[in-house]
């Protein structure tokens, strides 16, 4: 049976950006038989937690508010996207987040969450360059999911690698060392 990776938007952004998100990570975990697809519904930005003294939305609470949107349990993961800045406890922001798979056996499907905002070159007050600006994304969504499918942070050349800048990002390549790999396998043959 073909698993299914669902990408959700919460609040406004153009919508091509998840249908070449969509296609990307559909390649990348082609060989597992999983498919992607765009969640029709998206979450408003008024229904997540807004902190105004940071002027960022904490992580954590997003991540919960997409548990409604998997109700029905059709998706194997879901992955939140939004274009607003992002923080989690003890960091001044992330660029994404994740919950455990652990989480996936007491309360259904995992989920994890991403920012494109400061994966923008305008976030820096740089010129824009869209095919930097997907690459971006598409490393940090497949970073996320990893997470989801139990992998930790890596300290090889590694799409796991710990982003703590915009530069580790541009530095780490959009896939699996060798090692990562031979664990997303065995998890993913269960």
């Amino acid at each position: 049976m073909k698993k299914t990776i669902g990408l959700l938007k919460i609040g406004e952004f153009d919508k091509s950006i998840l249908i070449k998100l969509k296609k990307n990570v559909e390649r990348e975990f082609e060989e597992f038989n999983i498919s992607v697809s765009i969640i029709q519904e998206k979450i408003p930005l008024d229904e997540v937690k807004y902190n105004p003294i940071r002027r960022q939305y904490d992580a954590s609470k997003v991540l919960n508010s997409i548990i409604f949107y998997n109700k029905d349990k059709q998706y194997f993961r879901i992955l939140g996207i939004m274009d607003s800045d992002i923080f989690t406890s003890g960091l001044n922001f992330v660029f994404g987040i994740a919950m455990s798979p652990k989480f996936e056996i007491s309360r259904g499907p995992v989920m994890a969450l991403i920012s494109i905002t400061r994966l923008r070159e305008k976030f820096y007050r740089r010129p824009e360059s869209m095919a930097l600006f997907e690459l971006r994304i598409l490393k940090e969504a497949i970073h996320e999911l990893g997470h989801t499918f139990s992998l930790e942070h890596c300290n090889k050349f590694c799409i796991m690698r710990f982003s703590n800048s915009l530069a580790d990002t541009d530095e780490k390549p959009p896939k699996f060392c060798d090692s990562c790999m031979k664990k997303l396998k065995n998890f993913l043959k269960t």
